[in-house]
């Protein structure tokens, strides 16, 4: 019975041992298998498996971000050189209308400024022609004047002599009818006193008449002379009329060219006024400056790390084990043997009593727990 406890001690240690050693195995295998997945071959120093799938999706992935990036890089900055030259066309055009408008004013100022030169001429002319009629006209009445008062001098002055030459015919007259009495009266033959008297009468009375003719000649002869002085004065009036119609005529086509000159030059005021002010160019836009290009981190390879190594398992001291049952099972061990290998000599008595097994070997496996013996027997092979 102490035998049998000292086995199965023995055997259920090495059961055990084998069991903690194929569990390691497993584990070992476990742990090459996963190293393989992720890793790749252990016996190589490339790094391989999920870690290298993943480093390769890294890379095309960051080729893909750069091919983006760039590209929107790319596009954005044609898109901004493409904004700068629709901008820089359309200062151009800009300028271009500015010029256009400019060169328009400019043409219509001019035509304005001939246009008004044209009108001030024709009305020049036509204040020449006005001032020329009126002078003309103003001619002609007075030369009419003149022509009239001239008629009125000279009948004025035949009036005047045919009153003079009346008067005188009238006093011829007296004289004579004066001597026809006087020559009658003699004729008669009276003489003496009677005819002294009737001569002194006839001349009384010529003298009479001669001095009523004389008065009245007079008389005729101041109103012709009033008539005169009436119609110098109506000439001397008209003279000075026609003057004040002249001077007159002068300062309105004095203050008519004035105003045609006023109008000129409000005319040309208003076509330089309608003169544009000269464009000048616009500032020259800066050309757009190329975006910053983003520099990428090489993606990361992992190196290979060294594989995680498992220990054997702990081996369980058999010997110490057996020892330990021997001497708890001291008594059954003494009253077994009887005095130990002194009485056997047979085969398998003799081989477990000669001493203590120290190893065992189970295929690959060797367990130790004592002194070197050797033989055979139940555990197989002893060494």
């Amino acid at each position: 019975m102490a035998l049998g406890a000292i086995l199965g001690a023995v055997f259920g240690g090495v059961s055990s041992a084998v069991r903690a050693q194929a569990q390691v195995e497993n584990t070992r295998k476990n742990i090459r298998d996963q190293f393989n997945w992720q890793w790749g071959d252990p016996n190589s120093g490339e790094l391989g498996g999920e870690e290298l799938r993943i480093y390769n999706h890294l890379v095309k992935e960051q080729g893909i971000l750069k091919k983006n990036t760039y590209g929107m890089i790319d596009q954005q900055d044609a898109q901004n050189f493409q904004n700068w030259e629709d901008k820089m066309s359309i200062r151009k055009y800009e300028d271009r209308q500015a010029d256009r408008l400019f060169e328009q004013s400019v043409a219509r100022a001019m035509k304005q400024k001939s246009f008004t030169e044209l009108a001030t001429n024709a009305a020049l002319v036509d204040q020449d022609r006005l001032i020329n009629e009126q002078l003309l006209s103003i001619a002609f009445d007075e030369t009419e004047s003149l022509l009239e008062y001239g008629a009125a001098a000279a009948g004025l002055g035949l009036k005047k002599r045919q009153i003079k030459g009346a008067a005188a015919t009238q006093a011829q007259a007296t004289r004579i009818a004066t001597l026809k009495a006087t020559g009658a009266a003699a004729a008669r033959g009276v003489s003496g006193r009677s005819a002294g008297k009737v001569a002194q009468g006839m001349l009384a009375e010529s003298g009479a008449r001669q001095a009523a003719i004389i008065d009245e000649l007079m008389y005729n002869t101041e109103g012709v002379d009033i008539d005169f002085m009436r119609l110098n004065k109506q000439y001397a009036i008209d003279q000075i009329a026609y003057q004040t119609s002249r001077e007159s005529a002068k300062m309105s086509d004095t203050q008519a060219r004035s105003k045609i000159k006023l109008q000129e030059l409000q005319s040309l005021l208003d076509a330089e006024a309608s003169i544009h002010i000269k464009p000048e160019a616009q500032p020259a836009l800066s050309e757009p400056l190329k975006l910053y290009r983003p520099e990428f981190a090489e993606v990361f390879k992992k190196g290979k790390p060294p594989m995680t190594t498992v220990a054997d398992a702990a081996q369980e001291n058999l010997f110490a084990a057996a020892l330990n049952q021997f001497s708890q099972n001291a008594s059954l061990l003494t009253g077994a043997f009887g005095g130990g290998g002194s009485s056997g000599g047979g085969g398998s008595s003799g081989g477990a009593g000669s001493g203590m097994t120290t190893g065992i070997k189970l295929g690959t496996n060797q367990y130790s727990f004592g002194g070197p013996i050797s033989g055979s027997g139940l555990l197989g092979t002893i060494t």
